[in-house]
């Protein structure tokens, strides 16, 4: 298996990147729906995994970015039309753009709210230039909460897409990141 993608194929990099981020974002968001209904230690453990794991995928969104920069892309399939070309790059950019967003909210509401991130457990990792602000916090905890919707509304679209490509034109779209 080839390192790098290819015009027909995505390499290996790209599809690391790809599925551990993927099942990063889908964990994030099932726990994150959790995080209200816990309570006791439990839910300060799950809120320390949630906000490390957290600020571990914002690091995996940049180096995945950086990384699709640097490499071509499989070309999509002959005769697909441009409607589908056009929203499958909106729903991918609006993927990266929310993702990142919303692990940003997270460490700044945190932060904000005066529970830093303590990353894995080795030090805390404030946002830098935000002030302790139970409103501030609270204001970004809304985008935050927004943005998951607005999330798994992307991610569901992007399936859908993968599904149709895969059952009903059959290309090779989807097996191109499997």
């Amino acid at each position: 298996m080839q390192i790098k993608n290819s015009t027909d194929r995505y390499g290996l990099v790209t599809k690391l990147l790809h599925w551990v981020v993927a099942f990063c974002v889908l964990g994030m968001l099932l726990v994150g729906s959790l995080l209200d209904v816990l309570a006791g230690p439990t839910q300060g453990a799950i809120y320390g995994w949630h906000k490390s794991l957290g600020i571990t995928l914002l690091a995996l969104m940049i180096v995945f970015m950086l990384w699709s920069a640097r490499n071509i892309k499989p070309s999509y399939p002959a005769g697909m039309p441009f409607s589908q070309l056009a929203l499958a790059k909106v729903v991918r950019y609006l993927l990266y753009i929310s993702v990142i967003a919303m692990c940003l909210s997270g460490w700044i509401f945190t932060t904000a709210k005066g529970k830093p991130p303590l990353l894995w457990g080795w030090f805390n990792l404030p946002a830098p230039f935000v002030p302790v602000s139970d409103s501030l916090g609270h204001a970004i905890r809304q985008w935050h909460t927004y943005l998951a919707w607005t999330i798994l509304g992307l991610v569901i679209l992007h399936l859908i897409g993968a599904l149709y490509h895969h059952f009903v034109r059959k290309d090779d779209v989807l097996k191109r990141m499997l």
